[in-house]
């Protein structure tokens, strides 16, 4: 009797046991796909950047390190990875001392008076270079009101040539830069943008929204002023009277 009282015991006992490392085993599944769900929202953006980032490095620093830069800056300024990354792969294909025949350093090709502006302590510091060039194409895209392929031939040809054109300058490295940056951005946008720049008569040239969607938008025949491309500027406040 005893013995049948103790192996009911042990049955129960081994059942509890069983139940709770059943238990275990649920909560470690699923804590653990939690935490990889998690790391792969956090790591999507990086991923993009990565795709890119077609080009090697050749340099000691690890184009990983700039990718994760890249992200950590694009998020810090509201300017998308995947654009930045595009940048640097058609300016210095990812090499962090690259330097152009007019004087362009660093990852994202800062003149060195930019870089001055700018206030980029070391052009060929990753860190600083990239800083540097995003909070540039930053005002370039709040300049010409977020329209992509303006700010991307403001910021290889300069903005002043953008606004004395009324448009993305008829200049052959210009046009070329623009749609060879946004084939790595947007394959599709690149395209159109490249026929209309083709095209015999005046362009309309596509205008490229972060959301992704190519929408027309004229470029001439040109604003009758340039502050109707870029915007007037501030209105200076009248001095009270005493």
């Amino acid at each position: 009797m005893g013995h049948k009282a103790l192996g009911r015991t042990l049955t129960a006992r081994e059942s509890l046991a069983r139940q709770a490392l059943g238990l275990g085993v649920l909560v470690l599944a699923v804590g653990t796909a939690y935490a990889v769900s998690r790391v792969a929202v956090a790591d999507s953006a990086e991923h993009q950047v990565e795709i890119v980032a077609e080009e090697p490095a050749s340099s000691p620093v690890d184009t990983r390190d700039i990718n994760t830069h890249i992200v950590e800056v694009g998020r810090r300024h509201g300017v998308e990875p995947k654009l930045i990354a595009a940048i640097v792969a058609v300016e210095s294909q990812f090499k962090v001392r690259a330097v152009s025949r007019r004087g362009a350093e660093g990852l994202m090709q800062l003149m060195p008076a930019t870089a001055a502006d700018l206030d980029v302590q070391d052009s060929f510091d990753p860190r600083d270079n990239i800083d540097g060039g995003v909070r540039h194409l930053k005002r370039l895209m709040v300049r010409f009101h977020n329209n992509v392929p303006l700010a991307l031939a403001a910021y290889n040809a300069g903005e002043q040539a953008v606004i004395n054109h009324r448009g993305i300058p008829p200049y052959r490295e210009t046009r070329q830069y623009v749609v060879r940056v946004l084939r790595r951005y947007d394959h599709e946008a690149a395209r159109v943008v490249a026929q209309q720049l083709a095209a015999p008569a005046p362009p309309k040239v596509t205008r490229v929204t972060y959301a992704g969607r190519a929408v027309s938008a004229p470029m001439t025949p040109a604003p009758a002023r340039a502050e109707e491309l870029v915007g007037a500027p501030p209105e200076k406040k009248k001095s009270e009277s005493p």
